[in-house]
Parts: structure tokens; C-alpha cells; sequence
């Protein structure tokens, strides 16, 4: 089946699932290549069969080339034992509807997948360099293009929110769960990727340092009965894996020049991974 006539047929299934990111309406119906809200706004499937919710094109910095390093060292396996732990804690596996929140290229939910995720997933991030990249490699969800803050995610719809490495939105996340969802957060902690924050700021202790602390505070002042699960291995890296490390990770981003260079001249042969996941329920 074409992956558009595949999302056709998704859409036409779940349509409930969306709301018009204009009206906040529902939808009505799907036509030829088009999804139609009773008021009119139209919004049109790609060749790929991705939808593009966004009002006006967004920039952010994760360009083409930090997308593509993500996808490789993914696909090599540097988040497999925290997407474990993820998989482990869904509560609904097998017939759930799954929103997986600035899902990035699409690897860590289809991951979830190849483990054994079930039910209607559905993938969305704020870049269409990564939606695209994540419809050409897989078809294990529906991708597309939105932002919460002008949500095309309809109210009380959903089993599981996933918000992995990226920004929340928990009054948003409070509308879109259904009375006994989830939410699982996967928040870097002090020692993420500590080896490569010491190459990059070798001289500037107080950037070697992070907390995570005020992210966690907020995440339980919405969930009370929060659940903290820490999680820490380490991932073993030849030059090739330490190149896309490089580019993959906004870390580099307030390195400066002399710092970038001396990293590439001592490339690590493994990395930390030490992050903490974040399980809450609606209404807790």
C-alpha cells in the first residue's frame, strides 16, 4: 500500500483524533488528498502522507544534517535501554492511542514498535525536515507537522502522551489525555552525555554542570503522584558513531570554535547516557 493511501486510510479511521488547529474544530471529512473542518480549512496530505498543521512555517535550528546524525546513531542503538524502560511503563501496549510529542525523525517510536507497541500511534514535531525524514524511513505511525500551541489534536483522545527530549505543554497534555492516561517525560540528568559537555566546555566548569531539577518540579507540580525512574548505561562509540554524536546533540550549540576542535581531536570512545523518566497519570 502507498504510504499516502495508507495515511487515507488512517485518517479516515481515526479521524477523531484532530481537531481543526484554526477553529478548533472537528473534522468532517476526508477528501481526494484533503481533510476538511466544518468550517472550511483545508489541509492537504503529502505524497508521503504526512499532514502540515503549522498556520506559518516555523524555524529551529535542528537542521537536515543534525536530523540525519540523529537517525544513524538511533538506529545504532544509543536510546535502546531507555526505550525499553519506555516500553515497559506504557500501560496500554497492545490496543492504545499513542501521541508521541516533538517526535523528532520518527526512531525512538518506531522503536517502540519493533518491541511491540500497538494501537493507533501518532507522531508530530514542529520540523518538517524531521517529519519527512521520519515518513521516509517509517510507516510504523502517522507523521505530521504541528505545534501544540495551535493543537490539531482533538480533546480526550488519547491513552499515552510521550515527550521524549523535548518541551511540554501540560495544560495542553491535560486536554488531549483521556481520564486515565499517561504521561511519560524522559528529561536528561547530570551526567548526560557528560564526556562530550567536558570536551566541548573544557575550560568553563559551570557549563560541564546540569541539573535537571526545576524541570522535574515543574513536571510534579501537575502530576502529583509523579514516578521517577532513573535510567544509566553507557553506549560504546567508534569514530564514525562519535561524528554523528557531534552533530546530533544541541550541546555544541554555545561551544565555541577552539572547543569544537578540541573535541574532534579527541573523539571519546564511549558516552553516558543518565537521564530520569517521568510517569505521570491525569488527575493525580
Amino acid at each position: 500500500m502507498k504510504k499516502i493511501d495508507q495515511a487515507k486510510k488512517f485518517l479516515t479511521e481515526q479521524m477523531s483524533l484532530f481537531q481543526c488547529p484554526v477553529c478548533k474544530e472537528p473534522f468532517e471529512k476526508l477528501q481526494e488528498h484533503s481533510l476538511i473542518c466544518r468550517n472550511g480549512h483545508v489541509f492537504d496530505l503529502s505524497k508521503k502522507g504526512t499532514l502540515y498543521f503549522l498556520k506559518k512555517a516555523s524555524k529551529n535550528e535542528y537542521d537536515k544534517n543534525m536530523l540525519s546524525a540523529r537517525f544513524a546513531i538511533a538506529q545504532a542503538g544509543l536510546f535502546d535501554p531507555l526505550i525499553e524502560m519506555v516500553y515497559k511503563n506504557i500501560t496500554r501496549k497492545e490496543d492504545g492511542t499513542v501521541l508521541d510529542v516533538g517526535s523528532g525523525e520518527g526512531s525512538h517510536l518506531d522503536k517502540l514498535v519493533h518491541l511491540g507497541l500497538k494501537g493507533n500511534l501518532v507522531g508530530f514535531d514542529i520540523s518538517k525536515d524531521a517529519i519527512i525524514l521520519a515518513a521516509s524511513h517509517f510507516t510504523s505511525a502517522f507523521w505530521c507537522v504541528a505545534d501544540l500551541a495551535q493543537s490539531p489534536f482533538a480533546a480526550n483522545q488519547f491513552d499515552t502522551i510521550l515527550n521524549i527530549f523535548s518541551p511540554s505543554n501540560y495544560q495542553e497534555f491535560e486536554r488531549l489525555l483521556k481520564e486515565d492516561g499517561q504521561v511519560i517525560k524522559v528529561v536528561p540528568d547530570a551526567d548526560y552525555l557528560i564526556e562530550l559537555r567536558k570536551l566541548f566546555y573544557l575550560d568553563q566548569q559551570e557549563k560541564q554542570r546540569y541539573s535537571n531539577e526545576h524541570v522535574i518540579q515543574k513536571f510534579q507540580e501537575h502530576f502529583s503522584e509523579t514516578t521517577i525512574v532513573p535510567i544509566r548505561y553507557t553506549f560504546p562509540l567508534d569514530s564514525e558513531l562519535f561524528d554523528q554524536l557531534m552533530l546530533m546533540t544541541p550541546l555544541g550549540w554555545g561551544a565555541t570554535a577552539e572547543g569544537k576542535q578540541y573535541a574532534m581531536q579527541h573523539p571519546l570512545q564511549s558516552v553516558t547516557v543518565h537521564v530520569q523518566m517521568l510517569i505521570g497519570k491525569k488527575g493525580s
